[in-house]
């Protein structure tokens, strides 16, 4: 009967009548358009990719290997949602693709890893600790609050469900189910080390995916100078040094992002550009299927658990 039911495209009866789709058929993609569109004007005004440019567009390049992800961890999105059909390629996917997934992912990440940044280093503040070993001991318990918090409000109101989850589940009176440590004990790794890698904004140096992907011989340390360049040194009397004053410079949105680097670009600027976004999108991609595709890939193989909703 379980067959049958799975080639006829069955629904689970907790996501046949959900509440509130009206969150990501509409709030979702305009919320998300409107970021975008912000962080492309930003970076028209600048000249420069920005970190939330960067963030936005990397982790909105990597929606697509969602669906094969929710396939091994047997996760179905209710069929009220607008979907699309822009991943039939794919040998192994979900049944339903909403249509609200690249807008989501746009944001989701990014507002992660600006929170898990922003409390790590107020606890490296308050305690003397690194930024790493903050975020190190931050990672878990705020991404299980985080992740039961988003997937607990979705599965009870029918948006989503784990059918069958893997590992211990938490069922809502509507049906729907939550993984308890499967996938949301996975959730822990790689959000927090995308946001470590990329570095708390605004960053004054390369951060750690252009620095891996090279990035260091494209550049040459900063001299030190004043700040703003409103001031210089000059000489007096016997020799003692004092500070000359000279108007404040207006400086434009593409220097003020110049001014705060503490390296110059020795080759052309648009070039060393795209270079910066080559080395966060192949970041963003390697990660993302290395610490997330992979193992739950091989977890549904491994485990041989089916379910009746996903093929």
């Amino acid at each position: 009967m379980d067959v049958l039911l799975a080639s006829a495209g069955s629904t689970p009866p907790a996501l046949t009548d959900p509440a509130g789709t009206w969150v990501f058929n509409i709030a979702v993609p305009i919320v998300g358009g409107i970021f975008m569109l912000l962080a492309i004007l930003d970076v028209v005004r600048r000249r420069r990719l920005t970190w939330g440019f960067l963030f936005l567009f990397c982790s909105l390049s990597i929606y697509w290997m969602e669906t094969a992800g929710d396939w091994a961890q047997h996760l179905i999105y209710s069929p009220a949602f607008a979907q699309h059909h822009l991943l039939e390629w794919l040998p192994v996917k979900t049944p339903n693709d909403p249509l609200f997934m690249p807008f989501a992912y746009a944001v989701y990440w990014g507002v992660h890893a600006l929170l898990v940044l922003w409390l790590s280093q107020w606890v490296a503040s308050k305690t003397g600790w690194s930024m790493l070993k903050s975020l190190l001991i931050l990672a878990i318990p705020i991404n299980y609050v985080w992740d039961f918090v988003v997937e607990g409000a979705a599965t009870a109101m029918g948006w989503w469900t784990y059918d069958p989850g893997i590992g211990p589940v938490l069922q809502w009176p509507n049906g729907g189910q939550i993984t308890l440590l499967w996938t949301i004990g996975l959730m822990c790794v790689w959000p927090n080390l995308i946001a470590y890698w990329a570095g708390k904004p605004p960053i004054r140096s390369l951060n750690h995916l252009e620095r891996f992907c090279g990035l260091r011989r494209f550049t040459a340390p900063k001299e030190t100078v004043a700040p703003g360049g409103s001031a210089a040194v000059g000489t007096t009397g016997p020799g003692r040094p004092v500070g000359v004053a000279t108007a404040p410079r207006v400086l434009s949105k593409q220097q003020e992002f110049d001014d705060h680097l503490n390296y110059v670009v020795t080759i052309a600027r648009w070039r060393f550009e795209l270079l910066r976004l080559g080395a966060w999108f192949i970041g963003f991609q390697v990660s993302f299927v290395l610490l997330l595709v992979v193992p739950l890939l091989l977890m549904r193989i491994l485990t041989g658990i089916s379910s009746p909703y996903i093929p």
